[in-house]
């Protein structure tokens, strides 16, 4: 990563702050668990969707269903969120981010709509937040990629799989996890980081993996 210890992650506290922001409102309007409270603010409802309120698909990403939703999400978010904005730049960051959240909710809504589960409720920073995690694996793949017959890079891309399917075996085993949002999160944050990463790699300044 280019001198990421000396810059700041200005993107990821302002989406952090945002999410934070948009909680004190649940909380203010009835109630982070409040299914009335959080429909409101644009929790993703598949049917409603449909209906022509597509500010849903937007909205749904900022909400979280309890105080340990939003804890373990911003957590997350802190972590991963710099590492991919330090390494890829604001611009880059944010739209994976953006894309991955919101092309989530809208895949997730169209399966819905085609499995007649149209009043489902859905809501979280998980799905953008797993777009993240796809930077990732888009980005140590790359690297491998360059650089085939470097033990660390061979070990980094091991690990980071590791890491996906991990994940992937938590959210099938949690019941209040939506593992379809999750998996279209990831997929589609993947194939746009690995877009970026290509373009970075091979028409912009050199990446620097140590």
């Amino acid at each position: 990563m280019k001198n990421s210890h000396q810059k700041i992650a200005y993107t990821t506290y302002i989406l952090i702050a945002l999410n934070l922001v948009v909680y004190v409102l649940e909380i203010k309007l009835g109630g982070s668990q409040n299914f009335i409270a959080l429909e409101r603010l644009g929790a993703l409802i598949p049917e409603k969707v449909w209906a022509g309120e597509w500010w849903r698909l937007v909205g749904a990403n900022f909400l979280h269903y309890g105080s340990l939703h939003l804890a373990t999400n911003m957590l997350s978010l802190f972590f991963i969120g710099r590492l991919i904005e330090l390494s890829l730049g604001a611009k880059s960051y944010l739209t994976i981010y953006l894309v991955s959240g919101i092309g989530s909710m809208l895949s997730f809504s169209l399966l819905a709509y085609k499995l007649g589960m149209g009043n489902v409720f859905l809501v979280g920073a998980s799905a953008a937040i797993m777009g993240l995690i796809g930077a990732i694996l888009a980005i140590s793949l790359q690297i491998w990629l360059r650089k085939r017959y470097c033990v660390i890079a061979r070990r980094r891309l091991q690990q980071v799989i590791f890491i996906v399917v991990i994940q992937f075996i938590f959210d099938n085993l949690i019941p209040q996890v939506s593992f379809h949002s999750h998996l279209f999160g990831f997929i589609i944050g993947f194939l746009i980081s690995s877009v970026l990463v290509f373009i970075k790699f091979n028409f912009k300044q050199p990446y620097n993996d140590r």
